[in-house]
């Protein structure tokens, strides 16, 4: 009888998980209510667009969560998973605040993506910046979050606070590209623009092209207008910009191509923003 009255508990503490995991109507649900808003900032802030144009814009954020799994080669799937299990001293949170505009953010410094975090530095001396950098001497990718799981405290808060968002980020491969993406379709499409007519090998990519940055859940696109630009960084194009691209060595051997693709970014950032 005992046995009986275990089996029966079990199965109804089952279905009550089950009834307490969201489906995937209401998921698409709470897609569509995020989506409403940033339909009407896209729309205030860039009347030149269609609403075809929006349309395809927003239809695309809707499948990416459900086509993608970004996460999946992580490591932890939360910052208070990682900080769980990882020593303080492995990885560093540093971040300033200034002018509300524009926030420069780069969620995988330091050792995960190489190179982002000096360039974010530079890039924001006049700026608002979030720095999340991996410090061990090995094994830094362990520390990557995904921008659509990435739930750190002060950055989710700084996103918050700023109108738009500027993500640093780093792609591996040994060709030098720089792909430009987010949900600021048009500061985006003037940005590599700008990158190209200065030498630089940038291109911007269609919203369903995997580095794109478009994803409601990406924490870049949660930012009060719901706009970022995305700027992707093969190793290859990171490399040219310092002499020596160790760690310890960067922030030390930054060389001229570097001082001059960060002056470039920070022009565009001082004409293009308030």
């Amino acid at each position: 009888m005992k046995k009986r009255v275990r089996r029966e508990d079990r199965k109804a503490a089952g279905k009550e998980a089950e009834q307490k995991k969201p489906s995937k109507v209401t998921l698409f649900c709470r897609s569509l209510q995020r989506l409403k808003h940033l339909y009407c900032n896209i729309n205030i802030q860039l009347p030149s667009i269609t609403k075809k144009g929006i349309l395809v814009l927003i239809l695309s954020f809707l499948l990416l969560p459900f086509l993608r799994a970004d996460a999946a080669s992580d490591t932890y799937g939360s910052f208070e998973e990682l900080k769980l299990h990882e020593a303080p001293s492995v990885f560093s949170i540093s971040s300033k605040e200034h002018d509300p505009s524009v926030l420069i953010l780069a969620i995988h410094g330091g050792g995960i993506e190489p190179g982002t975090s000096e360039l974010a530095r530079k890039i924001a001396e006049n700026r608002s910046l979030y720095l999340f950098e991996g410090l061990k001497s090995a094994g830094n990718a362990e520390l990557h979050l995904t921008s659509s799981h990435f739930d750190e405290p002060k950055a989710v808060q700084m996103v918050k606070e700023h109108s738009n968002v500027i993500s640093l980020h780093g792609y591996g491969s040994d060709d030098k590209k720089i792909k430009i993406g987010g949900t600021d379709r048009e500061r985006a499409e003037l940005l590599t623009d700008v990158l190209k007519r200065n030498g630089y090998p940038a291109v911007l990519l269609g919203i369903n092209d995997k580095y794109a940055g478009v994803s409601p859940n990406n924490l870049a696109n949660h930012s009060s207008s719901g706009l970022s630009i995305q700027i992707e960084m093969s190793t290859g194009f990171r490399k040219s910009l310092f002499d020596t691209f160790t760690l310890k060595s960067r922030a030390s051997t930054q060389n001229d191509t570097f001082l001059q693709f960060t002056k470039t970014i920070s022009d565009f950032i001082n004409d293009n923003y308030k």
